[in-house]
């Protein structure tokens, strides 16, 4: 009886294999569309375990080109695993993106670079007043099936960020390092490169997609009567010359 039963499971798992194997591109691009809203792409070829889409648009952002090869032998771990590299002119990113069985989607040594305002886009944010390059290393990166993330571990680089109020302020470069949180939960200690703000803060992003920022900021120059001007739209600062920063708000799904 055992043995029929484990006959009967191999029988199932190489049927199921061979749908894979044969199964075209479109199948990974439509069950994509389906979980993630607003998620298109205008050319789609290969088959599922290796294809590629151009044209892709997702929550307003565009990516020329993506490409995928399923991983096998992650199967022995439960999980359902590809390479992705994604390709534009303005962005190149690369990672080994893992479904696991309660739905977590995993990103495994995400690296690349894209504009700041493409990332906001992706991240599902508001247009921020900024302007910028984004250099992404993560180690590891994990997403809950409503797509906000409750795990991470690596460093972001924000690269000649300028703010775009009225006139282009040049903010400097600053470093973004991200952790797990306990029991769950990430959390980014930012710092400034010394550049011409000098920012030194704390976000705290919850499994709900509450977000919490706190931290100071000072103009690193006195004689920068620019920016200087635009920081007193936050109030005075403190006798230190600093001003106490605070935002809260919750990420969009």
């Amino acid at each position: 009886m055992k043995r029929a039963l484990s006959y009967s499971l191999l029988g199932l798992l190489a049927f199921l294999s061979s749908l894979l194997l044969l199964a075209p591109a479109t199948l990974l691009t439509e069950a994509l569309s389906a979980r993630l809203p607003g998620f298109s792409a205008q050319q789609v070829e290969g088959r599922a375990i290796a294809g590629s889409a151009q044209g892709v648009r997702w929550r307003g952002a565009r990516i020329n080109r993506l490409e995928w090869r399923w991983q096998q032998w992650a199967l022995l771990t439960g999980e359902l695993r590809f390479r992705l590299d994604a390709d534009d002119s303005d962005l190149k990113l690369a990672t080994y993106a893992a479904i696991s069985l309660d739905r977590r989607l995993r990103l495994r040594d995400l690296s690349g670079h894209l504009p700041l305002a493409k990332l906001s886009a992706l991240a599902g944010q508001p247009k921020l007043p900024l302007q910028g390059g984004v250099e992404i290393s993560l180690r590891d990166l994990s997403l809950n099936a409503a797509g906000l993330p409750v795990a991470a571990q690596g460093v972001v680089y924000l690269r000649d960020v300028r703010a775009t109020l009225g006139q282009a302020l040049s903010l400097g470069d600053f470093t973004v390092q991200l952790t797990s949180a306990q029991p769950e939960g990430v959390q980014g200690t930012i710092k400034d490169n010394d550049g011409p703000l000098a920012l030194d803060g704390v976000l705290h992003l919850a499994l709900d997609g509450r977000y919490r920022f706190n931290g100071q900021a000072a103009v690193r120059d006195a004689g920068n009567q620019p920016l200087r001007q635009a920081m007193s739209l936050l109030g005075p600062p403190d006798s230190d010359g600093r001003w106490a920063l605070s935002f809260s708000g919750v990420l969009a799904r």
